[in-house]
């Protein structure tokens, strides 16, 4: 069997085992050299999205298999191509999102001598991806290697925690041949991979609801991807009493589920000190660390009280808190849960949502009377309105979100990339997890974050994806306001270092892309832009202050902290 023929015949059998295992989307990158893999996969009934942008690529797949919540490939050529994947790589391992990463390369005898795009391949991604493998040059064993290799790859990118892998796939030229259109090899099928939820062990739960039955328990809900999560939680604490501190990528703040125990103050009310005078008896933690910094320090602060991580692989326990690992189903440990647990003394629950009633009102007053458009009105304004997917970039909006989002009964699905915490990638990623929806949805970016996923716009243009995109312009990055280095620092060297101003006209720059955009000063106009529905991509840009930014959040903090002390609390001695 020639090579050409080999490659295509390996090609083709690797592609028919996987589309077996259940994979339905592909994202390609063109390139010679992943010929062989691009056509395999374009004779296929895959979906198969097409990219110019490797990077942008990477994102759009992980958003995909985000919101899918199965494995999403991607391939791309060889060389320096390859090392455009691993910013997403990076953050889907970090946020156990399996993808499946297909580089071609040279094959050996071409590394290390100077061949034109080749790089060193091997174990390109280091310890960011969860297995490597270089599949060697196609031969004739081909059709019966290919299905066992498929079936790996699948396997482990789905074993918990979910993560990347990678397989590199050397070809020698000549890539194609005549003799290819007429190849059609019987090959096996490959073995398939059987896995369920790992259920609590009624011992487990016995020792819980010993230890934690009527305390007073803070439940914290982190970023997870499980959709029955949120309905379990929300049983959990409906027949326990217990209050829900829910992170925007939990699931928990908006949905058709029970939502009367849901905190959506947490972070302002942890920043105001009101947890001096209502300390939980301990805290049950779901999911990874929440975005709201004022709890997690708080949590940091006070490891004598029990705090129970319930993950079923991985260890994030980054605040060393931790002292008790349940190694369970987050879901079906909160369904057990909630029939075990003797329910919390009358009042805990009480405090939590008059405070979070009293911290509502605050918000509402306070942001109706700003003008312009305030960086919190808008991320408030979002939470209200958006529905179908939501991506939220890191650094301020993801805060905003958090500290002056709402709850709502609406099927909004809020994804970011909250792994590792990058601004980079976060609209391609949300065109995937758009791409994987029956709906429009919203991306709420800043502006150094849109920069770094301009190409992105591209996409939504050619691909026709229904995302309103939301610019929050301050001309740079508006976090560093917030840290002592903004006090510290001499303001030119802080504008050049840190703030980093650019001046780009982001109506300017999405409408020579062909997409619709206009700058939104008001509430009323970006009401009417996010209430109304768009059959293709759009943008609106908000132009806000660093300096009055930072000053409002600290503003708002302060009067949190004066009213919630002006309220009657209920202080009791933690740990009952």
């Amino acid at each position: 069997m020639s090579e050409p023929t080999s490659a295509r015949v390996f090609t083709a059998a690797f592609v028919a085992a996987l589309r077996s295992l259940g994979l339905r989307h592909v994202c390609v990158s063109p390139g010679a050299r992943n010929a062989p893999l691009s056509l395999a996969f374009a004779a296929s009934d895959l979906t198969t999205w097409v990219h110019h942008d490797e990077r942008s690529a990477a994102f759009f797949a992980l958003g995909l298999a985000r919101r899918l919540r199965e494995p999403v490939a991607i391939t791309c050529t060889s060389g320096s191509a390859a090392t455009h994947f691993h910013p997403a790589i990076v953050e889907a391992k970090a946020s156990r999102v399996p993808l499946l990463v297909f580089t071609a390369d040279r094959p050996p005898e071409l590394r290390g001598i100077g061949a034109p795009q080749t790089i060193d391949q091997l174990e390109l991604y280091g310890t960011a991806v969860k297995w490597f493998h270089d599949a060697g040059v196609p031969d004739s064993t081909a059709p019966t290697t290919a299905p066992n290799l498929a079936a790996h790859a699948w396997t482990i990118a789905g074993d918990l925690p979910a993560g990347p892998i990678h397989i590199n796939f050397p070809f020698r030229e000549p890539l194609s041949s005549p003799l290819d259109a007429g190849v059609d090899v019987e090959t096996p099928s490959p073995p398939l991979t059987m896995r369920g939820p790992v259920q609590p062990p009624d011992a487990v739960v016995t020792d819980l609801a010993e230890r934690l039955s009527g305390r007073r328990i803070l439940l914290v809900a982190g970023a997870q991807l499980d959709p029955a999560f949120p309905a379990a939680l929300a049983e959990l604490a409906r027949t326990c009493r217990l209050p829900i501190h829910a992170d925007p990528l939990s699931g928990l703040r908006h949905g058709g589920h029970d939502r009367s125990a849901v905190v959506v103050s947490s972070d302002l009310l942890a920043a105001s000190g009101w947890l001096a005078t209502n300390p939980p008896g301990a805290i049950l933690r779901f999911g990874g660390l929440p975005t709201s910094k004022p709890l997690w320090r708080w949590m940091e602060s006070h490891p004598e009280i029990p705090q129970v991580v319930v993950d079923p692989s991985g260890w994030r326990d980054p605040l060393g808190t931790a002292d008790t690992m349940v190694r369970c189903d987050p879901a079906a440990t909160a369904f057990a849960l909630a029939k075990a647990l003797e329910p919390a003394r009358e009042g805990w629950l009480e405090s939590w949502t008059a405070a979070e009633g009293t911290v509502q009102r605050l918000i509402d007053e306070r942001l109706a009377a700003e003008r312009p458009l305030s960086e919190p009105g808008v991320a408030r304004l979002v939470t209200k309105i958006a529905t179908g997917v939501v991506g939220v970039a890191s650094s301020m909006p993801i805060r905003d979100v958090d500290a002056y989002g709402i709850s709502t009964g609406s099927a909004a699905h809020y994804v970011g990339n909250r792994g590792t915490n990058g601004i980079d990638g976060l609209l391609s990623m949300t065109l995937g997890a758009v791409a994987a929806s029956s709906a429009p949805g919203h991306a709420l970016v800043g502006d150094v974050s849109a920069l770094h996923d301009l190409s992105a716009l591209l996409t939504a243009v050619r691909l026709d994806l229904p995302l309103t995109t939301v610019v929050i312009h301050n001309d740079g990055g508006g976090i560093f306001h917030f840290l002592p280095l903004a006090d510290h620092t001499p303001s030119a060297a802080f504008e050049s270092a840190l703030a980093t101003p650019h001046g780009t006209d982001f109506v300017a720059v999405a409408r020579a892309m062909g997409m619709a955009a206009d700058r939104v000063e008001d509430t009323a106009g970006l009401r009417d832009l996010l209430e109304s529905r768009s059959a293709g991509p759009r943008l609106a840009e908000v132009r806000t202050d660093r300096e009055a930014n930072a000053r409002l959040h600290r503003e708002i903090v302060a009067e949190v902290a004066a009213t919630i002390r002006s309220q009657p609390g209920a202080p009791t001695a933690a740990g009952t």
